[in-house]
């Protein structure tokens, strides 16, 4: 069935600022499409004819096993199919693997869930557990032993049906060193080899509890073996910039694609699924494009042209000040701002504290106290944000008596004597004993994060600190940060439903490469409550595991913290239509691609309104507070339910 929102436990997703992904060096970009032959297999429907019922064949029952058959649809019934939805992205991806070295950006992530499909998914609403490319699932007492069933109706893109075949051969691609992705390697280590008990049938042990390895095993997308069994190796050349047919409901095509400038996917027809009453009103657009902007002005201006659909408007100025221009008074152009449960990520300064002068805290706690967020946000947010303080904000995970850090150079001015930082040199430049002065480097992707950095330049060249900026490209600046060779840099990381702070600030993970510790924490009660979370299955304790791991990290002070929005400001064209709740009730821009539609009857009468002055639509409201609403009526829920 559809893929359904399977809350991304295994990482965070890596984000430079509002739609900018990495990319690399392509060539010129001149030459379109792709040619990628996939050979098409006829094979008849229904299960193999020699797999008996016992494991997973013709007469399955599932006695014995766990299902869910109950769960609500997400989409809207008076959803219509059909016609194209075209946004803009900064940059173009690094690659298209979606396994593996450069794939860990939000683009890649929103590709992998449309193309592939994972064995199950949590509802995004009442957090159960739902089917994927598995029907049904059993997990043992000690609860380290996990059996699927596949869906026998299972077809990848080429026609080939999906087997456990596939299921170990994207296991094993996980863990082959040679995909370059080292915390891929050590998280699908701690599975034994998933044992093909039949063609429908898996079953895979753990090397040790962990809470969230059924979820994580059961969230991993599948891809087919015949393409990717012959290694890591081959894969990461053979799928730069192609990718193994799948079995979801979207793939790409690769004969259009112009690199640097335009990707797109079109719906598939025969998609496995597509009678499921369960996923009526999602996927509804034939085609999704993605067309490269590399500037965040231009990007904005080709949306007011009509030449994208939909803009998710990053900048709180523009909001204010430009996001009434004519055609939204009109009605034309639709102008919202959701309130849901998407779990916010962090953003700010991140310190690399294994080397001078930030493995000293207190020249970190004194560049904290001289990031100015109030001024910031008074005078070019328009008082949109909240301030981050916490490393789990804006829900139950955030501790409610950390710290609150706020800008006071004076305060900063005194860390930096404690460092020895406590002269003037002829030019107004700190300097310590030996005549050193201060002097950083941020390098940054985006042409509009430099208004900015430009105001924390400023504060720091009061206190003496001389802050240079550089802009680069996106590729050499995730390359850079990968390789931890910055002393300073902005980061942005998406938020998790379920955290997972093994993978961002344990000790094992400081001094990798490729991992998101990318201040280098490093803290045995961090490790040991880690061990601890990872163990635990009632979620009021996981709830106190990572208060206390939040209040450590506000005392170690790896990042300096900046602000979020509680909110997805967006405007889109009249012709597009929405689900009375616009996005999931824990999703964000991407719910408007498999739950969104386009209207024809809308589309004509928008196109005469945009020759016709005379012609106005409604205007709807512009704040979304179905879920705040949801929540006082239901409560939230956190807790996931088989």
């Amino acid at each position: 069935m559809f893929n359904y929102t399977f809350h991304n436990l295994s990482r965070f997703v890596l984000l430079f600022t509002v739609f900018v992904f990495t990319v690399i060096g392509c060539g010129s970009g001149e030459r379109p499409g792709i040619k990628v032959h996939y050979e098409k297999v006829d094979t008849p429907p229904g299960a193999l004819p020699d797999v008996p019922a016992e494991l997973g064949g013709e007469g399955f029952t599932g006695e014995g096993w766990l299902t869910n058959a109950d769960y609500e649809g997400i989409g809207d019934p008076r959803a219509v199919p059909g016609g194209t939805f075209t946004m803009a992205i900064f940059e173009f991806p690094a690659t298209l693997r979606t396994i593996g070295k450069d794939s860990n950006s939000e683009f890649i992530y929103l590709i992998d869930n449309l193309v592939y499909e994972s064995l199950m998914g949590i509802h995004s609403m009442t957090m159960q557990y739902v089917p994927g490319l598995a029907t049904h699932w059993k997990i043992s007492e000690d609860k380290q032993t996990f059996w699927f069933r596949l869906d026998p109706r299972a077809r990848f893109a080429d026609g080939s049906r999906v087997t456990t075949e596939d299921v170990i051969a994207s296991w094993k691609l996980r863990v082959d060193e040679k995909i370059l992705a080292p915390y891929s390697n050590i998280l699908w280590s701690k599975f034994d080899e998933p044992v093909a008990e039949s063609p429908y049938i898996i079953r895979v042990s753990c090397k040790e509890l962990n809470w969230r390895f059924f979820i994580y095993f059961g969230g991993m997308n599948i891809l087919p073996a015949k393409y990717i069994a012959s290694g890591g190796e081959n894969y990461m050349k053979e799928f730069q910039f192609k990718m193994p047919p799948g079995s979801g409901l979207y793939e790409i095509e690769h004969d259009k694609i112009i690199k640097q400038k335009v990707l797109s996917l079109r719906k598939r027809q025969d998609y496995w699924d597509k009678d499921n009453p369960k996923g009526k009103g999602v996927g509804n657009f034939d085609r999704l494009k993605f067309v490269v902007v590399n500037d965040e002005r231009l990007m904005f201006e080709k949306f007011k042209k009509g030449e994208t659909d939909f803009y998710q408007v990053g900048r709180a100025q523009w909001w204010r000040e430009e996001c009434d221009f004519d055609n939204v008074k009109r009605g034309l152009v639709q102008k919202r701002k959701i309130y849901n449960d998407d779990p916010q990520g962090i953003s700010g300064v991140v310190f690399n504290m294994r080397v001078e002068p930030f493995n000293d805290i207190r020249m970190r706690k004194a560049i904290v106290h001289l990031l100015n967020r109030e001024k910031l946000n008074n005078e070019l947010f328009f008082k949109e944000y909240t301030f981050l303080d916490s490393y789990f904000p804006g829900g139950i995970y955030e501790n409610p008596d950390n710290p609150k850090y706020r800008y006071d150079p004076d305060l900063a001015v005194k860390l930096l004597a404690e460092c020895g930082w406590n002269k003037r040199n002829a030019e107004g430049w700190l300097t310590n004993a030996k005549g050193q002065t201060i002097e950083l480097e941020l390098a940054y992707a985006s042409v509009g994060s430099e208004r900015i950095f430009t105001v924390f330049q400023e504060d720091l060249k009061k206190v003496g600190i001389k802050l240079n900026l550089k802009q680069t490209q996106g590729s050499t600046l995730f390359k850079m940060v990968n390789e931890r060779k910055f002393i300073i840099h902005w980061q942005s990381w998406g938020g998790l439903f379920f955290p997972n702070p093994e993978n961002d600030v344990s000790s094992w993970t400081a001094d990798v490469e490729n991992t998101n510790n990318l201040a280098g924490v490093k803290n045995p009660e961090i490790d040991s409550l880690c061990k601890v979370y990872n163990i635990t299955f009632d979620q009021e304790e996981r709830v106190k595991i990572i208060r206390r791991i939040d209040r450590i990290l506000m005392d170690i002070q790896p990042f300096a913290l900046a602000w979020y929005a509680p909110f997805h400001r967006i405007l889109y064209w009249s012709k597009l239509d929405a689900p009375e709740y616009y996005f999931t009730r824990t999703g964000d821009w991407r719910s408007a691609l498999s739950l969104w539609w386009l209207d024809p009857e809308k589309e004509k009468a928008l196109e005469k309104a945009r020759k016709d002055k005379s012609i106005n639509f409604p205007v709807g409201e512009t704040d979304v507070m179905y879920w705040p609403e949801y929540n006082k009526t239901h409560g939230q829920q956190y807790t996931i339910k088989e």
